[in-house]
């Protein structure tokens, strides 16, 4: 148990003494001990540590010991027998410290709450007491690590925890799939060098000890001329105002002023913005630079990044700058669990892949009116069975993409059930149906009966 022997607010007191607990449960104490816990002025803590120390200094805690334990030594009350407070039945284990005006400074420093430093400080005083301690490296990583463990478990970070939404926008090709599956490290969303790829917003996740970040992959921006398409601008309208930040995508082999003013008639979101050089690994430094530099003058962003989202150049630095602009909480805020990386479900990616491979393998004729749709996805039998209506938009498109002989749908299938299976880590049985929908791209109907996204 705890003895406060200051005043504290009642909010801190709870967590200090959830802190104990689990101190108390991580080094197996037995219960009948105690820890004194002191909240101090600047003055009595120099004193303190000038006194017993012989340090004249203001330090944030100090810990006395009452006890001899080794890191991991269990703790026997047999061992100290004499010592036990017979008016409690309990062992003062030590006495803890805590200078309330450095809590606070270092509170403010690192960007949380003082209920949360306290905690902090209090976890690192009772692991003094058991034998942790720092003056090595090695000891302090082994403290640092425990430490860290105990408090994760309570939710409690000395650092801010990161999480909100990022957009990204850009023309078609700019490499906006890409990127999203680079920074998540999953097969998030599909990659073809063939426009309008993307049809509806796509969330990826990133997580980390401290941050979560949802990326949302919205459409290209193109001339729109069907009805999907101008859903497909609402999409990308929506998804720029509701959000923390915005990538813009600029593509390296293009004028990029030129694609810079394009994109800022449509960047109306109150957001921060980092401007995205994309595919510099494909174009030379002297002939990026000069635009570069052009473009710092006038665009209206942020921050301005160089990357390649395919070798995936400069990607670590990207989230740590998106870091600097999340917001920051308190506890761990997540959105979507740990294990989770996008919104869509197996069915929904198994279907996008096939029409990844679609797009890879067909024409340009035939790409941007073809939509697929998983009827069946049996998990449960071995191999998975999966079935597939691949539409197109008229009866001219079905031979080409059936092929001579069956030949093109047939690569179609084996490479959508090699990367199916490379997904789900299982033998897949694939089964593709060729069908026609006329002019379904216009027809909301179909849209919607296509299980497309839009109009939400």
């Amino acid at each position: 148990m705890i003895e406060f022997n200051s005043k504290v607010d009642e909010k801190i007191m709870q967590n200090l003494t959830r802190v104990y607990e689990a101190v108390a449960d991580f080094a197996h104490l037995p219960k009948r001990i105690k820890v004194n816990l002191s909240f101090v002025d600047e003055k009595t803590i120099r004193r303190l540590n000038k006194d017993t120390r012989n340090i004249d200094k203001v330090t944030d805690v100090l810990t006395y010991p009452y006890v001899e334990l080794k890191p991991k030594e269990k703790l026997k009350l047999s061992d100290y027998k004499l010592e036990i407070d017979p008016d409690d039945n309990r062992l003062l284990i030590g006495d803890i410290y805590i200078c309330t005006k450095r809590a606070e400074e270092q509170s403010k420093e690192y960007g949380h709450s003082l209920n949360r430093e306290m905690c902090f400080l209090f976890c690192h005083g009772l692991l003094h007491i058991l034998g942790y301690d720092h003056i090595e490296k090695e000891d302090e990583e082994v403290m640092t690590k425990f430490q860290n463990e105990i408090l994760d478990k309570l939710n409690i970070r000395r650092e801010n925890f990161k999480c909100g939404f990022v957009t990204i926008i850009g023309e078609t090709n700019t490499g906006k799939s890409t990127l999203i599956n680079q920074l998540v490290g999953e097969k998030v969303a599909i990659v073809s060098p063939k426009s309008q790829t993307t049809r509806e917003n796509i969330k990826g996740v990133y997580n980390d000890a401290t941050t979560q970040i949802v990326f949302v992959d919205t459409p290209g921006y193109h001339k729109r001329k069907t009805k999907i398409d101008a859903e497909m601008d609402k999409q990308i309208s929506d998804a720029t105002e509701d959000t923390e930040i915005l990538l813009i995508l600029l593509d390296a082999k293009k004028p990029l002023l030129e694609q810079y003013e394009k994109m800022e008639k449509k960047l109306s979101s109150n957001a921060k913005k980092i401007l995205l050089i994309n595919k510099i690994d494909e174009v030379k430094y002297e002939k990026t630079y000069p635009q570069l530099a052009q473009l710092s003058k006038v665009a209206k962003v942020d921050e301005i990044l160089p990357i390649s989202a395919l070798k995936g150049t400069n990607c670590d630095v990207l989230i740590e700058m998106i870091k600097k602009y999340l917001p920051a909480f308190d506890f761990e805020m997540r959105y979507y669990p740990l294990d989770i990386y996008t919104d869509k479900n197996l069915r929904e990616i198994s279907a996008e892949i096939i029409r990844e491979k679609a797009l890879l393998c067909l024409d340009d004729e035939v790409p941007h009116g073809i939509q697929v749709v998983v009827t069946q996805f049996k998990e449960n039998t071995d191999p998975v069975e999966i079935y597939a209506d691949l539409y197109c938009e008229r009866e001219s498109h079905k031979p080409i993409i059936l092929g001579k002989n069956g030949e093109k749908i047939k690569e179609i299938s084996t490479k959508s059930r090699m990367a199916i299976e490379k997904l789900l880590e299982r033998h897949i049985n694939l089964q593709i149906y060729v069908k026609v929908k006329e002019n379904w791209r216009n027809d909301m109907r179909y849209i919607a009966e296509f299980g497309l996204k839009v109009g939400e």
